[in-house]
């Protein structure tokens, strides 16, 4: 059996460690306020724009601060990232919507952790290893984020994450003193 070892780790973390599950996150699963990460506009996107985020596009960077709080902190870790969208439709307001119905009733499409049950749920990216918050300290997650479909499928994406982290005294600003910092890590998930 041996002969198969090589193989089954590849597709164990290929396929099953570094594929993205689907999921339905309670509010409080989120340790981070989320971040918008791509904007569409329907009446001025081109179908190049709606083919994933790209690593220079305006959001797809991230900067986050989770608090490991105080001497009553429950120590959750950092178990990996979550996505999701929300759609407006609402009127145009801008110059380009000058010729635009008026749409009397607003509405918000929203599949975030906060907004309850959607069958739509949230896409879960795990990291291979968790990161622990420390009491009395603040970690800061910084990377880029970048979506592709895949080559051989249009209904799949790759997405790319790379983020460093650092560690700094609870209270301090974004800039005040670093206690650690590690090195830039990648990841490549599947999203099926």
């Amino acid at each position: 059996m041996s002969v198969l070892e090589t193989p089954f780790e590849r597709e164990q973390k290929e396929y099953y460690l570094l594929s993205s599950k689907w999921a339905e996150l309670q509010p409080n699963a989120l340790l981070a306020e989320p971040q918008v990460i791509k904007e569409l506009d329907l009446a001025t996107c081109t179908i190049e724009d709606s083919k994933g985020i790209h690593i220079d596009d305006e959001f797809s960077s991230f900067d986050f601060d989770i608090d490991g709080g105080d001497e009553d902190y429950d120590g959750a870790p950092v178990s990996g990232f979550a996505g999701w969208f929300t759609s407006d439709f609402k009127s145009r307001t801008d110059e380009d919507g000058l010729n635009a119905p008026k749409l009397n009733s607003p509405a918000l499409l929203n599949t975030g952790p906060e907004a309850g049950y959607t069958h739509w749920g949230q896409q879960v990216f795990h990291l291979l290893s968790s990161i622990t918050l420390l009491q009395n300290e603040t970690l800061r997650i910084r990377g880029s984020l970048e979506l592709m479909r895949t080559k051989e499928n249009a209904r799949l994406y790759n997405c790319r994450i790379k983020f460093k982290t650092s560690r700094r005294k609870s209270g301090e600003p974004k800039n005040g003193d670093i206690l650690m910092e590690s090195k830039e890590q990648e990841y490549v998930y599947q999203i099926p």
